[in-house]
């Protein structure tokens, strides 16, 4: 989102070994004729791959797995769209719910093994995320935990949407034209709220139409911890105070690293409701930023790893 130019560069390690053999040398005395022949030979059977070479189609051809990596095509079907189309009411009140005692003791007592491997993860400068991931466990409990926008990459886990308050606010940091997100979230409140949309690209026409329908105001920023409109580069506090805004309910942020340090920044000043956060960067510096969040009064209740 936010330049989905991600680097999502895949590493093929080829390890080619080199054979060190103590050779014996074996003369060979061929005849001149027998050579003749050998190289007649070799040409036909050169000949014959070369047509073959150019009559096979490439598709027919099998490579080792390793490089056959590419991403499967998606399902045929908009599944989002078709959710969009259906008329479903969100007003009943849910049953109210809570985790049991028991289970939340349990969590408790684990709590301090988590902080003492998130503790090694930020003195570490290991690029290894087995700690980070194995320890993260949500630490609140949300009765009405959805998933908001396509299942795939670039939906959100959204804490009980359906109770987000009218003519809100919603700050949306990284787009690349996957606003399933945005869309779905309005169906559910009603178009009850204003959303601004950030990303450093321009939006297609059909995202642009699409945020006519959805009470959406995007605009090209590239966001950073300063501010330079000739390059179209600002902080969100200026784009902020650009719209007239003072708070907001949700912040969705996926800027490609630039959150690990426009986020503490912004959160001196401002407190959503909730933070949707896709984090980039080593262990020790996503650990960090979730240090420095949890440090301004906010709870993990839920997370996911983006294969993407």
């Amino acid at each position: 989102m936010h330049s989905k130019l991600k680097s999502k560069i895949s590493k093929f390690i080829v390890h080619v070994i080199g054979f060190s053999c103590d050779t014996t040398m074996v003369r060979f005395v061929v005849r001149l004729p027998t050579i003749l022949v050998i190289s007649c030979i070799t040409i036909i059977l050169l000949y014959f791959l070369y047509e073959f070479l150019k009559t096979s189609e490439i598709s027919n051809v099998t490579l080792p797995s390793v490089f056959i990596e590419q991403t499967p095509s998606p399902p045929e079907i908009d599944y989002v769209s078709r959710r969009l189309r259906m008329k479903r009411s969100f007003n009943t009140e849910p049953v109210c719910s809570r985790p049991s005692p028991r289970m939340i003791e349990l969590y408790k007592s684990q709590a301090p093994q988590r902080r003492a491997y998130f503790q090694i993860v930020l003195d570490s400068p290991s690029k290894n995320y087995m700690y980070l991931y194995n320890n993260l466990a949500p630490e609140v409990f949300c009765p009405e935990l959805v998933r908001v926008g396509t299942t795939n990459d670039g939906g959100k886990w959204i804490c009980s949407p359906f109770r987000i308050p009218s003519q809100c606010n919603i700050l949306s940091l990284g787009l690349y034209n996957e606003v399933t997100f945005e869309q779905e979230l309005q169906h559910i409140i009603k178009n009850r709220c204003n959303i601004y949309a950030y990303d450093m690209n321009e939006q297609l026409p059909r995202t642009i139409e699409i945020f006519k329908e959805i009470r959406t105001k995007s605009k090209v920023a590239m966001i950073s911890d300063f501010t330079d409109e000739s390059k179209n580069v600002y902080t969100i506090e200026y784009l902020l105070n650009l719209e007239g805004i003072t708070d907001f309910e949700i912040l969705k942020v996926d800027i490609e690293g630039s959150e690990l340090t426009v986020i503490p920044e912004l959160l001196i000043k401002h407190r959503p409701a909730q933070i949707m956060i896709e984090i980039h960067g080593t262990p020790s510096e996503a650990t960090s930023l979730l240090r420095t969040i949890s440090n301004h009064g906010y709870w993990l209740y839920s997370y996911e790893i983006n294969g993407a």
